[in-house]
């Protein structure tokens, strides 16, 4: 399997859109931005065009072009055009950076897809029962993780997004599976969840 871009939440979810990257950061004092990117080649993030920008400063969205200055730890400098100081740069910290899926690339291969693509399937588990809906898609560095709302138990859970853990993805049919045990998915975990 193979995910080519990413999204955060369920309720983040935009049909038309993508989430590329998130601002985590300002770079200089020329209002450059540090992108954490979240498409499988750092240096696409500026291939599709300009970006609607979501965020605190522009929460219904504004469009900048976007140039790479040069990779940084845990992702990439940027230049927005027209962000042109530091403070402001450092404001847009935690703003997401949306492409229309019109220009992304049409998935070819069988098995790949976009990580926005599972937001909302099923998540059922090794015996094919449903225990809850996938909520989310991240990678903080060490992976990429399912993030799960539970619907058999209280809370939310995260799983490794790899082939053992998730053996299978039906896009067709809504759903993916979970081998729970792979994962070490016990009842003391559960508990453990319900408490937190």
């Amino acid at each position: 399997m193979t995910a080519l871009a990413e999204n955060h939440s369920l309720s983040d979810k935009r049909t038309d859109m993508i989430c590329i990257g998130a601002i985590f950061g300002a770079a200089g004092i020329h209002g450059a931005v540090r992108i954490k990117v979240f498409t499988e080649d750092m240096k696409s993030i500026s291939d599709y065009g300009p970006v609607t920008l979501i965020g605190r400063e522009f929460p219904q969205g504004r469009k900048f072009d976007v140039k790479i200055l040069h990779q940084v730890k845990g992702g990439v400098a940027a230049k927005l055009k027209g962000v042109n100081d530091r403070n402001l740069a450092e404001n847009l910290k935690g703003a997401e950076l949306y492409i229309e899926r019109s220009v992304l690339p049409e998935i070819k291969e069988e098995g790949d897809f976009y990580f926005e693509d599972l937001i909302g399937l099923t998540a059922r588990d090794q015996n094919g029962n449903p225990f809850g809906h996938v909520d989310g898609v991240f990678n903080f560095g060490a992976g990429d993780i399912i993030e799960v709302k539970l619907s058999t138990e209280k809370g939310k859970r995260m799983y490794p997004f790899s082939n053992e853990v998730v053996p299978e993805v039906n896009l067709e049919e809504g759903f993916l599976l979970i081998d729970r045990d792979a994962f070490n998915d016990g009842a003391e975990d559960t508990e453990t969840d319900k408490r937190g």
